[in-house]
C-alpha cells in the first residue's frame, strides 16, 4: 500500500471504506484457503500443525507490534489535528469577544473591520483551505485573509485602560491563530511513513497466509476462523487509515463546522 492508495481508501465513505479494507483481506484469506486445501490434504496440514502454530504465533506477535505502532501513530495524527483546530478556532473566538472592548464612538470602523476580518478568515478556511485538505493536497489561499485579520487587530490603537490591558492578549491570540494555522496546513507532512504502511500490509498478508498451515478437523471451522482473522486485520487497517487522514474524504473525522459558526459572528 503506497501513500496515495492509503489516502484514497481513507477518502472513501466509511461504509465503502469498510467494504474495501475488510473485504479485500477476507477475499485474500478465502482464496489462500482454497489454494491450500487444493494443494495439501487435511492429513498433511495436520501433520505440520505444531510447526505451523509456532510460525503463526511469531507472525501474529510481529503483526501485533506493527498494528499497535500504526494505530498509535494514526491516533497521534488525529489528536494533534483535532487539538490544532480547537486552538485555532478558540483563539478566533476570543478575538471575536475582544472586539466589543473597542467601544468608543470613533472606533466603530475598527470594530467593523475586526469582525469582518474574522468572518472573512473563517470563510477563507472553509472555501479555500478545507476543500484542498479534503483532497489531501497542499495549502489553500487563506494567506491574504489571515494578513487582513492580523492587521485589523494590530493596527487598532488601544486608547482606554481596558483596551491597553487587552492588547497583549490580543497579540497572543493572533499569534496562536498563526501557529495553529501553520500546523493545520502542514498536517499532510505529518503522516505515517510509506515504510510503515508497506510493513503493516506485508505482515497482514503474512497473518492471512500462515493461519492456513495449521491443520483443522473441519474445513468449515478453518474457513470461519480465517474470515474472523481477516475481519480483524481489515478493521485495524480501516481505523488506522481514517485516523491518519482526518481531513480527507467527504465524511472526514474533522469537519470545518467551527469555522462555519465563526462566519456568522456579528
Amino acid at each position: 500500500m503506497d501513500f496515495l492508495m492509503a489516502q484514497e481508501i481513507a477518502a472513501l465513505p466509511t461504509a465503502i471504506g469498510a467494504i474495501v479494507s475488510i473485504g479485500v483481506p477476507v477475499l485474500i484469506a478465502m482464496t489462500v484457503g482454497a489454494l491450500m486445501f487444493a494443494v495439501f490434504t487435511p492429513q498433511e496440514l495436520a501433520a505440520n500443525s505444531v510447526i505451523g502454530s509456532v510460525k503463526f504465533s511469531f507472525v501474529v506477535e510481529v503483526y501485533a507490534v506493527v498494528a499497535a505502532l500504526t494505530l498509535v501513530g494514526s491516533w497521534d495524527i488525529y489528536r494533534t489535528s483535532r487539538d490544532t483546530l480547537q486552538k485555532e478556532t478558540g483563539a478566533l473566538y476570543m478575538l471575536a469577544h475582544a472586539v466589543d472592548t473597542y467601544g468608543n464612538a470613533d472606533q466603530m470602523e475598527a470594530r467593523h473591520a475586526m469582525r469582518d476580518a474574522i468572518r472573512d478568515y473563517a470563510e477563507a478556511v472553509v472555501t479555500h483551505d478545507w476543500p484542498r485538505m479534503m483532497q489531501g493536497v497542499g495549502p489553500g489561499s487563506s494567506d491574504a485573509a489571515f494578513t487582513r485579520l492580523s492587521r485589523a487587530f494590530f493596527d487598532t490603537e488601544p486608547v482606554t485602560q481596558a483596551q491597553q490591558a487587552l492588547a497583549q492578549n490580543t497579540v497572543q491570540w493572533v499569534a496562536q491563530v498563526a501557529e495553529a494555522r501553520i500546523d493545520r496546513l502542514s498536517v499532510a507532512t505529518r503522516t505515517i511513513s510509506l515504510l510503515i504502511w508497506a510493513l503493516i500490509m506485508t505482515v497482514s498478508v503474512s497473518v492471512l497466509v500462515f493461519q492456513w498451515f495449521i491443520g483443522s478437523g473441519s474445513q468449515t471451522v478453518h474457513y470461519s476462523m480465517g474470515a474472523v482473522i481477516a475481519i480483524i486485520v481489515g478493521g485495524v487497517l480501516l481505523v488506522s487509515l481514517k485516523l491518519a487522514f482526518p481531513f480527507v474524504g467527504d465524511d472526514p473525522l474533522l469537519s470545518p463546522r467551527p469555522f462555519v459558526l465563526l462566519m456568522d459572528i456579528r
